[in-house]
């Protein structure tokens, strides 16, 4: 087997693994494709092949194609302004899906890199039916009991939503059982009575910051994402429903919150696995070009150097071959640990895909302080590592390309300094820097 096939398997191990992981999960999604003026399915999980009643038959096709008009002119401009501001945009709209109508809440991530036009969509699609019946139901008896407090009490302590209620100062006056789980208290009177500021993670900024979310939510009804910070110190996200009510024959805020931090972390390991290599976590080729590209542009104003460094495991393949890919992985993650914490604070460093590495240093003066930097890593980055039971020592080969001598573009960058590895692979255990 050589190099190239033992990647080429480790690549479809990962890919399945990574569609399992797709599938399984329970809400919707649906990936898409800018298509001039339109978006195009490329890919969609179980879960939205079965709310579309056979998913197969949608692939290549576009909004237009699958949709109806009505529901075209509804979320296709919300496509838009996602790819457009490329920034996340949460809707909410009903779908008949084979099972029946759902109310659902979908959110839309560009996933572009930031100076490039946004290519694709992944739409998340949650079916929030029986919450917003809840919702509604809290909304009609509101309507119905709002001059009797006792009563509204009765009607909103059992309810699963976090039910907070505030005076116009922000002082807390009433919470359901919901809301004390929520803020991680014992009982209702370790929150009644504190103000809600309390329990806003960002305190400085925060009664400016509320009332601002008061004008605004209370007067068109709409939902925003607040960081809360928990009695026992835990940070959650929290959508939260402002309305106006009368609480104990006073004007008075009913917060309606809900934890939403398994959404928003979901949301953010979907950005980051956009530009980050998953085994290790380093930045992949895409964040790193971006990154080079703006290096450079500092650079023209700063008049300073920039160095690009390709670095090879010598004989990886040996460590996958002998003692497996298990180890292999944990090698690279040990590797890439151990090269980012030796290259200082002024370098980026980036997994382009099986052993190599890419690190860019910023700053650079003259050639030497370069070679000092090398010479640090081959010290450091050569200590065996001890995985498991095996002691694994590792060599690399380096090619360096320096800006602007060597190139004024990051892939022309990238490109020497491949060139330069090659030259410093014949003798392997050493560094090249690429001549003309």
């Amino acid at each position: 087997m050589n190099q190239n096939q033992s990647l080429s398997d480790e690549s479809f191990r990962r890919l399945d693994i990574l569609s399992n992981v797709f599938n399984a999960i329970r809400d919707m999604i649906f990936v898409t494709e800018v298509d001039g003026d339109s978006f195009r399915y490329i890919l969609a999980n179980e879960a939205a092949c079965k709310a579309v009643g056979g998913g197969e038959t949608i692939y290549g096709k576009r909004l237009e194609d699958v949709l109806s008009p009505e529901q075209v002119s509804s979320i296709k401009p919300k496509y838009q302004q996602a790819a457009e501001t490329k920034s996340v945009v949460v809707y909410e709209d009903m779908i008949t899906t084979p099972d029946g109508t759902i109310v659902c809440e979908t959110v839309l991530t560009p996933v572009c890199a930031e100076n490039e036009p946004c290519r694709i969509i992944v739409a998340v699609m949650r079916d929030i039916t029986e919450r917003k019946k809840r919702e509604h139901e809290l909304q009609k008896m509101k309507q119905r009991l709002k001059a009797s407090e006792e009563r509204y009490r009765k009607l909103v302590e059992f309810l699963l939503e976090a039910i907070i209620v505030f005076n116009r100062e922000g002082r807390i006056i009433y919470v359901n059982i919901a809301a004390v789980k929520l803020l991680g208290a014992k009982q209702k009177k370790d929150i009644v009575g504190n103000f809600i500021w309390k329990f806003l993670y960002n305190k400085a900024q925060a009664p400016k910051k509320m009332r601002q979310h008061w004008q605004k939510a209370l007067g068109v009804q709409s939902p925003f994402i607040e960081e809360l910070l928990r009695l026992d110190g835990k940070m959650i996200y929290s959508e939260v429903l402002l309305s106006s009510i009368e609480y104990g024959g006073e004007p008075a805020i009913q917060g309606i919150f809900r934890d939403v931090t398994e959404r928003i972390n979901y949301e953010r390991q979907l950005e980051f696995l956009a530009f980050h290599d998953p085994l290790t976590g380093l930045p992949n080729r895409r964040l790193f070009l971006d990154i080079v590209s703006q290096s450079i542009e500092e650079a023209k104003q700063t008049k300073k150097g920039l160095a690009v460094m390709y670095l090879d495991m010598d004989h990886f393949k040996d460590v996958n071959d002998t003692l497996g890919h298990d180890i292999g992985d944990q090698l690279l993650k040990r590797f890439a640990k151990r090269l980012k914490e030796n290259i200082g604070t002024n370098a980026v460093p980036c997994r382009i895909g099986g052993d190599e590495f890419l690190v860019l240093f910023k700053d650079i003066k003259k050639r030497a302080d370069i070679e000092k930097l090398v010479r640090r890593l081959y010290k450091n980055i050569q200590e065996p590592y001890k995985i498991k039971e095996h002691e694994i020592k590792v060599t690399i080969s380096i090619g360096i390309a320096v800006y602007p001598a060597d190139g004024t573009t990051p892939k022309e960058l990238i490109r020497r300094a491949d060139q330069a590895l090659y030259e410093a692979k014949i003798e392997r255990n050493s560094y090249r820097f690429y001549i003309q």
